[in-house]
This record gives structure tokens, C-alpha cells and sequence, in this order.
């Protein structure tokens, strides 16, 4: 019986508990239930485009006229019908590059041909060099227009000798990254064609692509530029060298360096997103390799997208700060320079790129306020 009496009580005696535990509950049904707390989303804050600066952009260009290619290599300019090599041996472009490209050169009237591996989704190196060593070897093609520029081309050119450039010459079009090849065709002893890629079919000024046009079929023009930036009035001749500075900084003695040479030569740079101490940086290595000292002028082109926030410009090191990469120029490598120097010429990566013929003698005649640039 005692048993069944303290089993009943364990039972019933927890039950008790959780009626008396509820009875004792009281809710008010005019309070608000707790509610949960409010999701607040958060703010995104848009990260706003970087600013950039340009120099040496839009200046007063003008095309005084054309001139016959007169040198020893009228046979290697172009004609209507010839076939050109439609490549790209430095970055990879896009598809619509490729076929804004074709489509433009068709229209001026020459039969392109694409290379095997212009845009793929990955390429390798040894796919670019098949490609270049196909638009050089192929004797049918009579020019290599490259699609656009980029970074790699050194790597490309350490592979490809300049006596396969000798045995088959023919023009290469292009600029900033193919500034590399330049430099190999002028050391190989031929011209290269310092012009806009692509975009030359894109709403890119008349004026350019139909000077670009022109001297790829050997007709030269000659321009008479307008600046009062720290020009050094003279006159000069020599072969025009050079291209992107960054760039050409890299082909200081390679097989293709065209640095070493005899003869006379004339300097041309630009540049793009490089700050005021870079662009400091790599004239200081052609001062140091003696690139400058040996040049007879020198022809300053567009620098383009510089920081708006005056990163780079370390001009309270040396006094105070630089007004512009003119003034830095002009400061730091000009003060006892005596040949011929001229700024702002519009070819580069602006809105205006004059078309250039690199490795053949250029004349370049500085006075008050202005410059002319041909290739007599």
C-alpha cells in the first residue's frame, strides 16, 4: 500500500508543479507581443571611378601633306588586294576587336587573314609565337596589322630572330605593347608603322585613320604642331625610335635593342597610367644606359590617365612640387641639353594617334610655339 501511495505521488506530484507554475502566469492582452528586431539592410556605397589626368592631348595638329616613300624599300608598302596578317602577339583581345578589325581592313580594300589563335579563351606562348613567326614566314602576306596591345610581346620577340624578319620583310602595325616589335624591326633594318589598332575602325578620328591609311601604302605625311611647352628650338634628323616608355625600357639590350646602332637617331614617348616618379624611373634608366645622351631630338607624345590625386609626384625632394611631367622632364633631364626637344605631339593612347614611321629618318624642326615633323 506505502508503495503504491509513493508511486502515485511521483507521478502527480510534477504535474501539480506545471499547473501551479501556469497559474501563476498572467498576461496582459493589451501589451504589444515582443516583436523581432528590424532588419536593416545595409547602405552600399558606390566606390566612386578613379580621376585621371591627361597632358599633351588634342593639340593643334595639322597635316601639311603627303610625301612618296623615297627610300630604298618602296616595294615593301602596301597595295590594294594584298593580304595582312590579323593578329594579336601581345594581349589577348577580344572577339569583337578581332572582327572590328577584319571588317575595317576589308573596307579599306585589303584581304586580312586571321591567325590561328588571335583570341582564344587562354592562349600560350608558343601559340603567339606560331602566330607571328606565320605572319612573318608566309610570303603572301605582305603586312602585320596586330589587334591590339596589352603586355607579353617581349616574351614573344625573345623567341623570334631578326634574321626571320630580314628573310621576309614586311610592315607591323600597331602601338603601346608593340613598341617590342618596333624596336626589333628597326634592328633588323626595316620600318614599322606606329599606329592605332582596332580601334582605327571604331569612330576613331578621320584625320588619323585615313593618315595611318596613307602611310601604309607609302605615302608619308608631314605635321606642323602648335604648343608652348617647354620647347627647346632646333633641328635635328636622324631614325625615329622609341614608342611607349615603359615599354621600350625593356628592350634595352636584347637581341632586338634598337639602342645600338651608329647612326643618328631621334627619341619618341608616350605613355599611359604611369605616375610622374615612374615615368621619372624610366628616363633615368635611358639616361643611365646613355639612350638619351646619344639621341641627335627628342619628340614627347600624350600622357595619358595620370592620378588625379598627385600620386608620384615627388617634386618636394627636389624643391617643390612638379607643375606637370613637362615640367618634371624639363627639370630633371633637359638643363643642359642642347638638341632639339618638342612636346605634345598627339600620338598615343588619347583620343587623337598620329600615325608614325619608326626606323626610317625622320626631320623634326623646333621654333617659338611650334614644330614640324617629316620624313624627307
Amino acid at each position: 500500500m506505502k508503495k503504491n501511495i509513493i508511486r502515485i505521488c511521483i507521478i502527480i506530484l510534477p504535474l501539480i508543479s506545471v499547473v501551479l507554475s501556469a497559474c501563476t502566469m498572467t498576461v496582459n492582452i493589451n501589451e504589444p507581443l515582443e516583436q523581432e528586431d528590424e532588419i536593416v539592410e545595409p547602405q552600399v556605397t558606390e566606390t566612386p571611378e578613379p580621376e585621371y589626368l591627361n597632358e599633351g592631348v588634342n593639340t593643334k595638329c595639322e597635316i601639311t601633306g603627303y610625301n612618296n616613300y623615297n627610300g630604298d624599300k618602296k616595294s615593301y608598302f602596301l597595295s590594294k588586294g594584298d593580304k595582312i596578317a590579323v593578329i594579336s602577339p601581345s594581349g589577348l583581345p577580344s572577339r569583337n576587336q578581332v572582327d572590328m578589325t577584319i571588317e575595317g581592313l576589308s573596307n579599306w580594300g585589303f584581304v586580312p587573314v586571321e591567325g590561328k589563335h588571335v583570341c582564344p579563351e587562354i592562349r600560350t606562348l608558343d601559340e603567339q609565337i606560331e602566330d607571328l613567326e606565320w605572319a612573318i614566314n608566309d610570303p603572301e602576306i605582305k603586312a602585320i596589322f596586330c589587334v591590339r596591345g596589352g603586355y607579353g610581346a617581349s616574351e614573344v620577340m625573345d623567341m623570334v630572330s631578326l634574321d626571320m624578319i630580314k628573310k621576309s620583310p614586311k610592315p607591323i602595325i600597331g602601338y603601346s605593347d608593340i613598341t617590342v616589335y618596333h624596336s626589333a624591326w628597326t634592328a633588323a633594318g626595316f620600318p614599322s608603322i606606329h599606329s592605332c589598332m582596332s580601334v582605327t575602325f571604331n569612330e576613331f578620328p578621320k584625320e588619323c585613320a585615313d593618315a595611318g591609311l596613307h602611310m601604309m601604302m607609302g605615302e608619308i605625311p608631314s605635321y606642323r604642331c602648335e604648343t608652348d611647352t617647354h620647347l627647346i628650338e632646333g633641328e635635328a634628323s636622324g631614325i625615329l625610335i622609341g614608342g611607349n616608355l615603359s615599354t621600350f625600357t625593356s628592350v634595352l639590350n636584347t637581341a632586338y635593342d634598337c639602342t645600338k646602332t651608329d647612326e643618328p637617331y631621334i627619341l619618341f614617348f608616350e605613355e599611359i597610367g604611369e605616375n610622374i616618379q615612374h615615368i621619372h624611373r624610366y628616363l633615368t634608366i635611358l639616361k643611365h644606359m646613355g639612350v638619351l645622351d646619344r639621341a641627335s631630338g627628342i619628340i614627347f607624345g600624350e600622357w595619358t590617365d595620370l592620378p588625379a590625386d598627385g600620386s608620384g609626384n615627388f617634386g618636394a625632394i627636389r624643391g617643390g612640387k612638379f607643375e606637370s611631367v613637362a615640367d618634371m622632364i624639363q627639370k630633371e633631364f633637359l638643363t643642359d641639353t642642347d638638341i632639339p626637344v618638342a612636346f605634345d605631339f598627339p600620338s598615343g593612347h588619347g583620343d587623337y594617334n598620329y600615325p608614325l614611321l619608326m626606323g626610317e629618318k625622320v626631320h623634326i624642326n623646333v621654333t617659338e610655339g611650334s614644330y614640324t615633323i617629316d620624313w624627307p
